[in-house]
């Protein structure tokens, strides 16, 4: 079985402790995460490639993660796996998104901070939502577990203070 721990608008400028804290504990036993986008800093980027890291850039990213791309798609598991983080409003971004890949299984995306996962067609489509959540909602992160079948999970964040 195959771990994925899918996180997405972490928007932060800085590795804080709780930061640490909750990925160390919602992701422990991971083989692997994908990021899909506004993590806002190196800072997150650098903590989180630790882990075997697969990202792309978010409209909020800034220069220092430039060279991130886009988009991408990686072979994970035996399934091809398109990683964006998305853009516009948060209305038909799935359609949005699904149009930009071809050939593949899942489609991980960000950018609406809404956690979502729908099959379209022969493609599973999954947000993992914001790890800061929006306002009144708590945040969240997700899971995606490869094995004799795939699985898809959201984790709500439960902050520590």
């Amino acid at each position: 079985m195959l771990k994925i721990g899918v996180i997405s608008d972490t928007h932060l400028d800085r590795v804080s402790d709780e930061f640490k804290n909750i990925i160390e504990r919602v992701f422990h036993d991971v083989d692997m995460i994908i990021h899909s986008g506004d993590m806002t800093s190196r800072a997150v980027y650098d903590y989180l490639s630790d882990w075997d890291l697969k990202a792309v850039r978010g409209n909020m990213d800034g220069f220092d993660l430039w060279d991130l791309p886009v988009k991408r798609v990686e072979e994970i598991g035996g399934k091809r796996i398109g990683i964006i983080h998305g853009r516009g409003l948060p209305y038909g971004l799935s359609n949005l998104v699904f149009k930009e890949f071809q050939h593949v299984d899942i489609i991980v995306f960000g950018h609406s901070h809404v956690p979502f996962h729908k099959r379209k067609g022969n493609v599973e489509m999954f947000n993992p939502g914001a790890f800061k959540g929006s306002p009144g909602q708590a945040g969240t992160v997700g899971l995606i577990e490869i094995g004799d079948a795939v699985s898809f999970r959201h984790i709500e964040i439960i902050s520590e203070k």
